[in-house]
């Protein structure tokens, strides 16, 4: 008598499941963000699929400039490319090189250097801050290999003081949709 209890208790809740899920409000489906692609003949590069924090201001010549969109705004980042280049190509020299750059500038501070590891290789960050006309301004510069040619790509991120760990995190995701066109 137990079992067939137990069985018939299953075969209720189960009917219950089915009533109850057959009943439910079906959620409406939501189509998904189209993703931009940019690209740049000039510097032989596409961003895949740019972030949605990101916006172009500019994809023509030898930059791609990209302002910040999403909750973190009022900054600005240039990508450029240098020419192809014969020999080596030393990354951690330009991101060295940018300490004494940062130094010089009016209240000039230079806040390190960081290597990163990306699918075409090391990438090298120089972070610091300085004064401009209007105001003080955080730098983050990035120093990566181009995907398909003897150049260096760089990357240079301006926005407000404070705010170099969220910038560093938009700045990777952007590394990261890099591809050769």
């Amino acid at each position: 008598m137990k079992i067939l209890s137990l069985q018939w208790f299953q075969a209720c809740m189960l009917v219950v499941a089915l009533a109850s899920g057959g009943c439910a409000a079906k959620e409406p489906e939501v189509a998904a963000p189209t993703l931009q692609r940019v690209e740049s003949t000039s510097l032989g590069i596409a961003i895949a699929a740019l972030p949605s924090d990101f916006e172009v201001s500019a994809s023509e010549g030898q930059i791609i400039e990209l302002l910040a969109t999403g909750e973190v705004v009022d900054g600005t980042l240039v990508i450029e490319a240098t020419e192809e280049l014969t020999g080596g190509i030393n990354l951690v020299a330009a991101a060295e090189g940018m300490k004494d750059w940062f130094e010089q500038q009016p209240d000039g501070q230079y806040f390190g250097n960081l290597e990163l590891g990306t699918p075409t290789g090391p990438a090298f960050t120089a972070r610091g801050s300085y004064r401009t006309d209007s105001g003080e301004v955080e730098e983050l510069r990035l120093f990566a290999l181009h995907p398909s040619a003897n150049r260096m790509i760089r990357m240079t991120f301006r926005y407000p003081p404070g705010e170099g760990k969220i910038r560093m995190q938009q700045l990777v995701a952007v590394l990261g949709e890099i591809e050769s066109l």
